[in-house]
This record gives C-alpha cells, structure tokens and sequence, in this order.
C-alpha cells in the first residue's frame, strides 16, 4: 500500500488572505517585482511557446517543500481573481513567484508575512478558468 501524501488544504481563507491572493492593482507589487513580472509578460508573448509554463489561465501544480503538503492554483488576471476557488492573481505575491514558473522549478512565494519553498510538479492549461 502506498503512502498516503499530505494534501495542503486551507480550510477557507480569511478576509485577510482572500485579499492578498487577489491583488487586483498594480501597484500593491514592489517596482522590482513589478519590473520582472512585467519582463517575463513580454517575454512569453516574444516566445509564444506555451507548454509547461505557468501562465495565465493555466493550473500550477504544487508541493510545500517546508510542509509536504501539495496545492493547485489557477493564475487569472487579476479582475478574475477568486481565492476561496484556488483562481489568483497574477499580481499578488503568490501569484507572482508562479507566473513563467517550469515544471520543476522550485519558487519561493510569499504568503501573509511568511516564505514557501515550493516545487512545480505540473502545469496544463486550465479549461474552467475565465482568464480572457
């Protein structure tokens, strides 16, 4: 029988965390955040190669590499954002760390004042996301 693995669940998020997964303004990113997000934006759009890489409208598969546990999140734009449905924002900071992420990368998010570990071990296009 094979080990069960730790599934990371939130059991809802708080008002608090609702508003930090679903930044819908710019300028809630510092320049240099908003710098390199902006510079991986142009560069996806000059590559157009899609496969693997989290971008919007895409499900990121992830594990905690601190805690064991793993998640999924769609990235949206940031009008489309819906924490409590695992769909953020590009432009908050979890979001952020994701965006142009390849399977395999380990990314170190930021979440309510505390830093992630995590690894991408999957990313597919999302069907039910209303990224356009």
């Amino acid at each position: 029988m094979a080990p069960r693995r730790a599934r990371w669940r939130l059991p809802g998020f708080s008002e608090k965390a609702r508003g930090y997964l679903s930044v819908r303004e710019w300028w809630m990113l510092s320049p240099h955040l908003l710098g390199g997000l902006l510079a991986r934006m142009e560069e996806r759009k000059r590559k157009r190669d899609h496969s693997a890489i989290a971008d919007i409208g895409t499900r990121v598969w992830i594990v905690d590499l601190d805690h064991g546990g793993e998640m999924d999140f769609v990235l949206v734009k940031p009008g489309h954002a819906k924490p409590n449905h695992r769909f953020i924002s590009i432009l908050s900071p979890f979001g952020e760390a994701l965006f142009g992420a390849r399977v395999g990368d380990m990314v170190h998010p930021r979440f309510l004042g505390h830093e992630y570990s995590v690894l991408i071990t999957r990313v597919e296009p999302c069907k039910e996301s209303n990224h356009e």
